[in-house]
């Protein structure tokens, strides 16, 4: 096997295991035979293992003499080996040999005798370390312990800097993201007393025209893009809404997760003539926003009839209580967790006739694979993905699924 090859494969073996041995010496590895797991241990021509995980905890180790040489005898490119456990040794000091091992990632020397702290800087040099154990051992009675090594010292911490660089290039749009619909919104939450759907909702009431969706729709969608991300459906998926409730014309709708109203405003307008729309919003307090801002666009409780209530609780009186006997078209939006629970309770109380459309949003971020898996497996449903990028972050994917029910089968 060529190296390249190895070092592909290697880090999927398992360890070379030789804890719980009552090892006193490094040499004593040659004759000791290592325990065997659930995998074998693959090994080269020459009979060395091909693995980079070397454990040991557990021993009577009190120094690492003869550590390089020993452990060339054992592994067929000693020089790679990234995981080490000396945890529960006798180990009093941190052997210069582990600082020549400069592929090594994790390594765990907790339960030790090690009792002084200026040890811990010998492994500075490690560029790609990124986890060490060091509890259990005498420093930790030393001043400065916590600060230094549950930090990891600031010299090994440069180690994460290029790891820390990289992600928040590749993930730079998941984190400004993040800011604004957390970091930001928690602020201007307690700064203000008000949620996000309720200052939306003043800014709709100050810039929007009443008795105009489609005015009151493109104030929230100002709003989103200029003053704060409502992580609202948004004009591109918007319109795909909007078409497929055209082309299908149902006769009643049902929304599952109302949020401040948006795609409720959506299906409202499109809807034929005599078209029902019923919603379903958990939280009370949103709920109350989304009813304020669907009577000023000037929907009647016959057009839109908004339920408070989980979906989990709502769909099976759907039937007795708000006497409706199918839904043509369903548009999930709530929560992605409660996708796959939602449908099936749908077919379970019959509420989907054959041809019915389901839209399930949210499906690729953050994602709802098991709906997904369910849906193109189960053999009662034909599957569309419609690709689209979040509002306002069209570098991060997302997508719609469009459902075709074809029956119980």
């Amino acid at each position: 096997m060529s190296k390249q090859d190895y070092m592909n494969t290697s880090v999927q073996e398992p360890p070379l295991d030789y804890s719980f041995r009552s090892i006193h010496v490094i040499q004593d590895l040659i004759s000791e035979e290592p325990r065997t797991g659930l995998r074998p241990l693959k090994h080269s021509k020459s009979g060395k293992s091909l693995t980079q995980s070397l454990w040991l905890n557990n021993n009577v180790l009190n120094e690492l003499r003869d550590f390089n040489q020993v452990i060339s005898k054992l592994l067929e490119h000693p020089e790679n080996l990234a995981w080490i456990d000396l945890s529960f040794n006798d180990l009093t000091s941190i052997d210069p040999v582990l600082a020549t091992l400069f592929n090594l990632s994790v390594l765990y020397l907790h339960g030790n005798s090690i009792q002084r702290l200026g040890e811990v800087n010998k492994l500075a040099v490690l560029p790609r370390l990124r986890s060490l154990t060091l509890h259990g051992n005498p420093i930790e009675e030393e001043k400065g312990y916590r600060a230094q090594v549950e930090t990891m010292s600031p010299a090994i911490a440069l180690a994460f800097l290029p790891l820390v660089v990289t992600l928040l290039v590749r993930y730079r749009h998941h984190f400004r993201l993040l800011v604004r619909t957390v970091l930001l919104r928690s602020l201007r939450d307690c700064l203000s007393g008000l949620r996000i759907e309720e200052r939306a909702f003043s800014y709709v009431l100050t810039h929007a025209l009443p008795g105009d969706p489609g005015h009151i729709l493109t104030t929230l969608d100002h709003w989103s893009s200029h003053c704060e991300y409502l992580s609202h459906m948004g004009p591109v998926k918007g319109q795909i809404l909007i078409r497929l409730v055209e082309e299908k014309a149902p006769t009643c709708v049902l929304e599952l997760g109302t949020y401040c109203g948006y795609s409720t405003l959506l299906i409202a307008r499109a809807l034929p003539p005599g078209g029902r729309l019923i919603t379903v919003e958990r939280d009370p307090r949103t709920a109350e926003v989304a009813e304020k801002l669907i009577r000023l666009a000037g929907f009647d409780e016959r057009t839109v009839e908004l339920i408070v209530g989980s979906s989990e609780e709502v769909i099976p009186r759907l039937r007795t209580t708000y006497q409706l006997s199918r839904v043509d078209l369903v548009l999930l939006a709530h929560r992605p967790r409660c996708y796959l629970r939602d449908l099936q309770l749908l077919e379970a109380h019959a509420l989907l006739p054959a041809g019915a459309t389901v839209l399930a949003d949210h499906v690729l971020f953050p994602g709802a694979p098991r709906f997904l898996q369910y849906a193109k497996s189960c053999g009662r449903y034909r599957c569309r993905l419609h690709h689209t990028g979040l509002p306002d972050f069209p570098a991060i994917k997302d997508g719609i699924a469009q459902l075709t029910y074809a029956g119980p089968g």
